[in-house]
């Protein structure tokens, strides 16, 4: 299960206090480090990483590819938002446009929109954004699979743990 920041001081994840660790430990994610979510009041889900070493260009700021990758995590907070009753992957498109340059040791936060969904298609815009300055904006469509294809699968049981609330949750589709 998800770990919770519960003191004022930052983990050694280097979440901020109030986010819990997003630990996807397979593929991808653990080459990337570590993301953390929090459920915000509005039924979302705001996803966060601290850009590190790993994550720098030549030139020291965060490398575009590293942001890519941070963008194209809003399949999480599309999922989370559609609920788990199906699965919200793989992406299909990916348009990022760079905003601002994300320096070493900045903590980098995104909360995606679903602004389409369909029976196969889920459409997706998300603002990157370090304090108040928006640093990257995407938008994103990924395939929508019933959940009987993939539920035993590691992401699927992972996102279950980690959401319960959302396991049974079918968002209405749209278009």
């Amino acid at each position: 299960m998800g770990r919770k920041m519960a003191n004022n001081t930052e983990t050694a994840a280097g979440f901020p206090p109030g986010w819990t660790l997003l630990d996807l430990e397979f593929g991808f994610a653990r080459s990337f480090g570590p993301v953390g979510f929090r459920e915000t009041a509005d039924q979302q889900l705001e996803l966060g990483f601290r850009c590190g070493d790993r994550h720098l260009n030549p030139l020291g700021i965060c490398h575009g590819g590293a942001i890519a990758a941070f963008a194209d995590y809003a399949a999480l907070g599309a999922q989370y938002a559609v609920g788990l009753s199906r699965i919200v992957t793989p992406t299909v498109t990916l348009s990022i446009d760079f905003l601002h340059p994300v320096l070493s040791g900045q903590w980098v936060t995104a909360r995606v929109e679903i602004t389409g969904l369909t029976r196969k298609m889920c459409f997706t815009q998300m603002v990157a954004r370090v304090e108040n300055t928006p640093v990257m904006s995407a938008r994103g469509i990924f395939k929508v699979s019933t959940r009987g294809e993939l539920i035993g699968h590691p992401f699927y049981l992972r996102c279950a743990e980690l959401w319960p609330s959302r396991v049974d949750i079918d968002r209405e589709q749209e278009g």
